[in-house]
C-alpha cells in the first residue's frame, strides 16, 4: 500500500487545500456570521480575498507564514493526515496554479526537503484558468485569467492554451513523482465536471462560459483528464460533495470547516478500503 513506511503527508494546492477562510473569525474574535458580513461588504467594495487576509494578519498581530500554517491545520489535508496517523506538511499556497504547484514540488525535492520513502504526496487539483508567470525580479506568481487587471503574458492564453498548460502541469506532477519514486495522489477539489469540459448532461456547468461541449479539442482533453483521475483517491468526490449538509459557506465562497471534515472522512475511507 502507499501508506507503507510513510510518516508524512505533504499537500500541494491552492486556497481550498491551504484552508483559506477557516479561522478568520476566530482571529478577529467575532462570530462566523459577522465575519461573513464583513467579507460580503469587502466583496461589494470590489476588494479581493488577499486584501482581507492581510487585514486579518494585521488585526491578529501575526505574520503571513504563521497565518497560512494555522489555516492549514484546519484543512481537509491536515484532517486526513491525522486520520492516517501522519504528520502534515502544508505546501499549498492560496491562488496557486497547478504549474506553480509543480514548481514548488521541484523546489522541495531538489532542496532535499522530501523523502520518497517516508512522504506521501497529495496534489489538490485546482481550477484550469490559472497559470504560472514570473515578475521582473524572477519571483514566481500565479495569474488568474479572470483578474481585473491585464499583463502582457495574458495575451498568450486562449481556451486551448489554458487547457494545454493545465493538463501538461498535472502530467508533469504525475511523471515527476513516478520517476523519483514518490507515492502520490492527484485529487480533484472541485466537482470534476467543472475542471475540464462542459458535458451536455452536466448539472455543474463549466468554469469557462465560452467553452462549449462540442469544442474540437475536448475529446482529447477528456481522455487525458480521465487518465489523471486514475491517480486520485476518488475522482467522484470533492470538497463540495456534501454542500447541502454543511450550510453557509465562507464570505469569499470557500467551504466551511465542516466541508473539510466530510471530505477528509470520505478520502480516508476510500484509502483504507482500497488496495493502492
Amino acid at each position: 500500500m502507499k501508506l507503507e513506511g510513510k510518516t508524512r503527508l505533504i499537500s500541494f494546492g491552492c486556497s481550498f487545500t491551504s484552508g483559506a477562510e477557516l479561522i478568520d473569525h476566530e482571529i478577529l474574535g467575532i462570530s462566523f456570521e459577522d465575519c461573513n458580513k464583513m467579507k460580503r461588504q469587502w466583496t461589494a467594495d470590489k476588494k479581493q480575498l488577499v486584501e482581507f487576509e492581510n487585514y486579518v494578519v494585521r488585526a491578529g498581530k501575526t505574520n503571513w507564514k504563521e497565518y497560512i500554517n494555522n489555516c492549514s491545520k484546519r484543512s481537509y489535508a491536515a484532517k486526513l493526515a491525522t486520520k492516517l496517523g501522519l504528520e502534515h506538511v502544508n505546501c499549498a499556497i492560496p491562488g496557486s496554479a497547478v504549474d506553480h504547484m509543480v514548481l514548488d514540488l521541484f523546489r522541495e525535492h531538489y532542496t532535499e526537503k522530501l523523502n520518497s520513502t517516508t512522504d506521501l504526496l497529495l496534489l489538490g487539483m485546482t481550477m484550469p484558468h490559472r497559470y504560472l508567470c514570473f515578475t521582473e525580479r524572477g519571483i514566481p506568481v500565479s495569474r488568474v485569467l479572470s483578474e481585473r487587471d491585464f499583463i502582457t503574458s495574458d495575451e498568450h492564453y486562449n481556451d486551448y492554451k489554458v487547457m494545454q498548460t493545465y493538463m501538461c502541469a498535472l502530467q508533469n506532477f504525475k511523471n515527476f513523482c513516478i520517476v523519483n519514486n514518490y507515492d502520490f495522489y492527484i485529487q480533484p477539489i472541485l466537482p470534476k465536471e467543472l475542471l475540464f469540459y462542459n458535458a451536455p448532461e452536466s448539472k455543474h456547468g463549466n468554469i469557462f462560459p465560452d467553452m462549449h461541449f462540442n469544442w474540437q479539442y475536448l475529446p482529447t482533453f477528456k481522455k487525458t483528464f480521465q487518465e489523471l483521475l486514475d491517480c486520485s483517491i476518488d475522482g467522484n468526490i470533492s470538497l463540495f460533495s456534501r454542500s447541502e449538509e454543511y450550510g453557509m459557506v465562507c464570505g469569499f465562497k470557500h467551504p466551511p470547516e465542516q466541508a473539510h471534515v466530510f471530505f477528509a472522512e470520505a478520502l480516508y475511507d476510500k484509502i483504507i478500503n482500497t488496495k493502492n
